[in-house]
């Protein structure tokens, strides 16, 4: 029988934990060992879609090499809301914590499909129920279950801009013996043998604004790089388009060579001597996808430089405004009062590309 469509799971989950486990090139097939999977489907911008049964047999991989009890909780400690991209943004850019909760009720399983999450007001609490639709281990459902309270905990945590008070989690199964560790990464009341694997927010603070000011430009500027993203080759993609995908998946201009290096489970020796392989360079790469962001951002959108700036991942506006006339040969102003035109934008990556 085929598999279900709703069993499958992107292969970034499992780059994660190999990132987690500090692995290096070599060390990837005891990760996938039993999986089927090649280790291709580790490199940035791979998509493929992992069944919830190979799944199981990676986080069982995983635990292994780790060596020590909680690695749920060491694996979700990386699933910032950015992690789930769209989805993510969607419940950033929610205007209030009930609202981003829903977003994950309503967008989870589109992303990690054999997750439900469920919401209901229970004596005075909202109550977020996590649901794991495939039959699991007891061991993987501890691991799946500790990675999803670091979740709901983190965008909680971003919409409101601060660590709420009482905030509870509730976990149906023994305390482990590692019990202490979840007091200190949910930073919330933690109680286990309970009826369900929950997290409890006090009634009072569902309709907590968000924070983020400015959010539709903020997903507008996230839009842009999602289209882009989807303009690039899925299959064969060549190390220069692994570092572009990178680049496009955060604030570009904070990917450095050692981030990517870590991305690739190698060296940056070997980083560069592929490039070169190539024909290009990290700087190259690096330079001509900044350009491109910063071009279509002044002339596609109505953000500040300073916002650009800050979007691509400059600290400090000036260095951007350098950049731009070392791309270009013109400050951000001369380039946002071009004709907003696809031939201009296209003149301006060559400019960039040229000065290489």
């Amino acid at each position: 029988m085929s598999q279900r469509r709703e069993d499958f799971i992107p292969s970034l989950y499992t780059r994660i934990t190999a990132r987690v486990l500090n692995l290096q090139e070599r060390d990837l097939p005891r990760l996938l060992a039993g999986s089927g999977l090649d280790p291709a489907i580790l490199m940035p911008g791979d998509n493929t879609l992992i069944s919830a049964q190979s799944q199981m047999v990676i986080i069982d991989n995983a635990r292994a090499l780790y060596g020590k009890p909680g690695f749920g909780l060491v694996a979700g400690s990386q699933l910032t809301p950015n992690t789930f991209g769209p989805i993510g943004y969607l419940a950033l850019s929610s205007p209030t914590l009930m609202r981003a909760m829903m977003a994950l009720r309503d967008f989870l399983p589109l992303r990690i499909s054999f997750t439900h999450l469920e919401i209901a007001d229970v004596e005075n609490y909202l109550c977020c129920r996590l649901k794991i639709t495939v039959p699991v281990s007891e061991e993987n459902r501890i691991h799946l279950t500790e990675c999803f309270a670091l979740v709901v905990k983190a965008v909680a945590d971003a919409v409101t801009g601060e660590a709420l008070p009482d905030l509870k989690f509730t976990f149906s199964y023994p305390a482990p013996s590692y019990a202490e560790k979840y007091h200190e990464a949910l930073r919330a009341e933690v109680s286990f043998d309970a009826e369900t694997d929950a997290f409890w927010i006090p009634s009072q603070f569902a309709q907590y604004a968000n924070v983020s000011s400015d959010t539709q430009s903020y997903q507008r500027a996230r839009d842009l790089c999602e289209e882009i993203l989807q303009s690039a080759p899925r299959k064969h993609l060549t190390l220069a388009d692994r570092l572009r995908q990178l680049m496009l998946s955060q604030p570009a201009a904070t990917v450095s060579e050692d981030m990517l290096a870590r991305a690739m489970f190698t060296s940056k020796r070997t980083i560069a001597r592929r490039l070169a392989a190539e024909g290009t360079s990290y700087r190259q790469v690096r330079d001509s996808t900044l350009a491109e962001l910063a071009a279509r951002h002044l002339q596609e959108t109505t953000l500040s430089t300073e916002a650009i700036a800050a979007i691509l991942g400059y600290n400090d506006v000036a260095n951007f405004r350098r950049a731009c006339r070392r791309w270009f040969g013109m400050p951000p102003s001369e380039v946002r009062a071009l004709p907003s035109d696809p031939l201009v934008t296209s003149d301006l990556r060559l400019r960039a590309s040229s000065e290489h």
